[in-house]
């Protein structure tokens, strides 16, 4: 009978006990100021007199300090910021627009502002930033790829695919990419490149192209010509230039000018030369 008693009493004992949960290190700052936060709001009334007698500021300064603290001793501090898909833009730059230092609490990094900085800066098109707890910063970014240079109120800018301006930075680098000028060219740069890569040889002679009244382009040859397209169907006009520089080498001609606007025919326009002055009379000859 005894033993009996004795093994309810054990059971009960073992049904009724409440398990210790161990928290890991690092969340144990965050559990302490949820624990303060509580106490101060179970107050009710009295709240109102400790706000007035300073009490509040004193236990939420004693609150910070501590949280700093702990933060500290737990290792929540940032000792790493990796970075994936950077190739234009500085790791200076970044780290400033990140804001983040090492050292700095990893628990106070805002995550989705930092986001928003990254993607301001003109090089960069999305971006992803996580923290890895205890120390880690995570970066990964996607870079605009450009496709011309924008001449514009005396600044050579960078332009993607998309007409966004990328902006000057490293823009020495990119001497290869065609240099656009016009209030619109950006957002016509793309179907302007796409037309050029058609025929690439006559592409490689193309200077620079102007965008005229905002509906068409003029494009200026590594010879000083200028190559006037039609406002529609710019493709097959370009189509009929390749033709006939393949047939009759207009590009080596001392012309000044090609007009390809009307489909059915080329206008020429000769350079005019420059008149031989002659001799006065009585002058030396």
């Amino acid at each position: 009978m005894t033993t009996t008693v004795k093994k309810k009493q054990t059971k009960t004992r073992k049904r009724n006990a409440v398990r210790r949960r161990v928290w890991p290190r690092w969340m144990r700052p965050a559990l302490y100021v949820s624990a303060v936060a509580l106490v101060l709001g179970g107050l009710g009334g009295a709240g109102v007199w400790a706000v007035r007698s300073g009490m509040v500021e004193i236990a939420v300064a004693k609150v910070s300090a501590y949280y700093e603290s702990a933060n500290r001793s737990a290792g929540l501090v940032v000792r790493e910021v990796l970075v994936d898909g950077r190739q234009e833009t500085s790791r200076a730059r970044m780290l400033t627009a990140l804001k983040v230092n090492r050292g700095d609490l990893i628990l106070n990094f805002d995550v989705d502002t930092a986001r928003e900085r990254l993607q301001s800066m003109g090089w960069i098109a999305s971006a992803r930033v996580e923290r890895h707890l205890p120390d880690t910063i995570r970066v990964s970014v996607v870079e605009r790829v450009p496709v011309a240079v924008w001449q514009h109120k005396g600044k050579f800018l960078l332009v993607d695919a998309a007409g966004t301006v990328i902006g000057s930075d490293g823009v020495e680098r990119f001497r290869d990419l065609k240099i656009i000028v016009g209030k619109d060219a950006p957002k016509h740069a793309q179907a302007l490149i796409a037309m050029l890569q058609e025929h690439p040889k006559l592409m490689a002679r193309v200077k620079a192209a102007v965008r005229s009244g905002g509906r068409r382009w003029n494009l200026r040859m590594d010879n000083g010509i200028d190559v006037r397209l039609p406002e529609t169907d710019a493709f097959a006009a370009w189509d009929r230039l390749a033709k006939y520089e393949l047939q009759h080498k207009l590009l080596g001609r001392d012309i000044g000018s090609i007009d390809l606007r009307l489909p059915d025919r080329v206008v020429v326009k000769v350079r005019h030369e420059t008149p031989i002055k002659k001799p006065q009379r009585g002058s030396r000859t």
